[in-house]
């Protein structure tokens, strides 16, 4: 799942409107943001099988650091003392907004989960795998990420006002074009086989991605 994971930000951001929408996009695709990395430095695997799925070609075959749900619980908890522990002390809504931060990274695991092959472990590499392997349907796995952040945007969009035309808009047009870079990768442009340029362009998109929403979401109140 690449899109479908914003939609817990997004929707997180409506829950909790002193939450950074940037951060939140980062959060979302924390343990990504790890995986590739370790894989280029060779402390998790993947490896390209053509026809794996009907999405793309990844076989993950051990990322337990990373995509574990013991391992995702754990990059929740330090994020949420990450956060309770900046300082400010006297900042309102401390404790609420570390928390959501922590729902983000844990999000991903479980948005995951619909998608995957049975790769997901659930403590170690050799524990039990889930995966409900909606990725063997490009196009139900197309229409499930474009569900759930077109219910997060409507969500979003009733608990903020706009204060500006990009206020407005904005938001609306950048998930228009997270769905259009979603459709072109998912179904037109192939995804690099060499590991190190698929980690330059992730790395690229998340944080790009993330500095659009943290800009949109500075022109809604």
């Amino acid at each position: 799942m690449f899109v479908g994971h914003y939609a817990a930000a997004i929707a997180l951001k409506g829950q909790e409107k002193r939450a950074n929408l940037g951060l939140l996009f980062i959060a979302v695709q924390f343990v990504d943001i790890l995986f590739f990395p370790l894989v280029v430095a060779g402390v998790e695997k993947m490896r390209f099988v053509p026809g794996f799925t009907e999405v793309n070609s990844f076989d993950m075959y051990y990322y337990p650091y990373t995509h574990g749900l013991l391992a995702s619980l754990l990059w929740a908890g330090l994020t949420y003392l990450l956060f309770l522990l900046i300082p400010d002390k006297a900042r309102p809504g401390r404790k609420s907004v570390a928390l959501v931060m922590a729902l983000a990274v844990v999000s991903h695991w479980l948005t995951d989960l619909l998608v995957h092959t049975p790769d997901l472990p659930l403590l170690g590499n050799n524990s039990p795998k889930l995966g409900f392997g909606l990725w063997h349907n490009a196009a139900a796995t197309y229409a499930l990420e474009a569900i759930l952040v077109l219910a997060a945007l409507v969500y979003y969009l009733r608990q903020s006002v706009a204060n500006s035309w990009l206020g407005n808009y904005g938001m609306i047009l950048f998930v228009v074009f997270m769905l259009v870079v979603n459709y072109l990768n998912m179904f037109v442009l192939p995804a690099s086989e060499e590991v190190t340029e698929l980690t330059v362009s992730a790395l690229v998109a998340y944080f790009l991605f993330a500095g659009i929403a943290y800009y949109l979401d500075k022109k809604r109140t």
